[in-house]
């Protein structure tokens, strides 16, 4: 049961962490993905000094496994993430980036030899409707480009996929704190390297105070207790059971966008986003 509860706690970190980066999206996709990461690894870091005394101790394979999933679920993972916000609504977007757990079961089963029910193909069908039942709605207010956010959506869906099946190799040879830390360095660097070519090396210092504000909480938050709570979850039940289990996310992240973003919640994104989640639970 303990790895169930770390599940949920990090789809509720998921869920806040969506509210501050729509919040904070305006200082572009690549620059939010930067400072989110960059305050997350900066908070783990303070509390691993303070918790562990700054003792790593983790293999080269794990640290491989580990940035490759970093590299796809924090950087190319997170620009498509960002980019699916700035031009669509929280409750549009999170329920199609949660097809990811359909994904990591078919990858776990191939890649991991983690079993695969029939109970796939049947939730299979519920998403994919799901997908287009959110794609075709009206936009609500403040949506700029629903069919780039959509397709975004599905590919940062993968990206996640990829991305969590490389880190449960990982964990395999380190523990969930460090894994946490130590995904995310290189690939901040490569994507800072890669900002700085194009638009200078001083520009990440030049936004709004605000957005490094909400940015940052939304990394602490999700990135930082998320992506903690995520991977011991990882260890103790395994993928597919632990990224169906934070399906609840979207459910999550409507209700929170309703409140604090004042998103419209229109029949489409009701009867979507419950087609899709549906579509996850029949999988467990």
């Amino acid at each position: 049961m303990q790895g169930e509860i770390y599940a949920l706690a990090a789809a509720i970190c998921w869920s806040v962490a969506a509210v501050f980066y729509k919040k904070g999206i305006g200082a572009g996709a690549i620059p939010a993905v930067l400072i989110r990461t960059f305050f997350a690894m900066l908070f783990l870091l303070i509390m691993f000094l303070i918790l562990r005394g700054g003792r790593f101790d983790f293999t080269l394979v794990g640290f491989m496994f580990l940035n490759i999933g970093g590299l796809l679920r924090l950087i190319i993972g997170g620009a498509a993430y960002m980019k699916g916000l700035e031009n669509i609504s929280v409750s549009r977007f999170i329920p199609i980036l949660f097809t990811f757990p359909l994904l990591t079961i078919l990858l776990s089963g191939l890649l991991l030899n983690e079993n695969i029910h029939k109970e796939v193909v049947a939730g299979t069908f519920l998403i994919v409707t799901g997908i287009w039942i959110l794609s075709m709605g009206k936009g609500s207010a403040g949506e700029k480009n629903i069919k780039l956010g959509v397709t975004v959506a599905v590919i940062a869906a993968f990206l996640y996929a990829f991305s969590i099946v490389a880190t449960k190799t990982g964990l395999e040879y380190v523990d969930p704190f460090q894994s946490a830390l130590i995904s995310m360095p290189i690939p901040l660097a490569l994507l800072y390297i890669f900002y700085s070519m194009n638009n200078g090396a001083k520009t990440i210092f030049k936004f709004r105070k605000e957005a490094y504000i909400l940015l940052g909480l939304g990394g602490i938050a999700g990135m930082g207790f998320g992506s903690y709570f995520f991977f011991v979850s990882l260890t103790l039940i395994g993928a597919a059971k632990a990224t169906s289990l934070a399906a609840i996310t979207p459910f999550l992240s409507s209700l929170l966008a309703l409140v604090t973003l004042k998103e419209t919640v229109t029949p489409a994104l009701i009867l979507g986003t419950a087609a899709t989640v549906a579509g996850i639970w029949v999988i467990i």
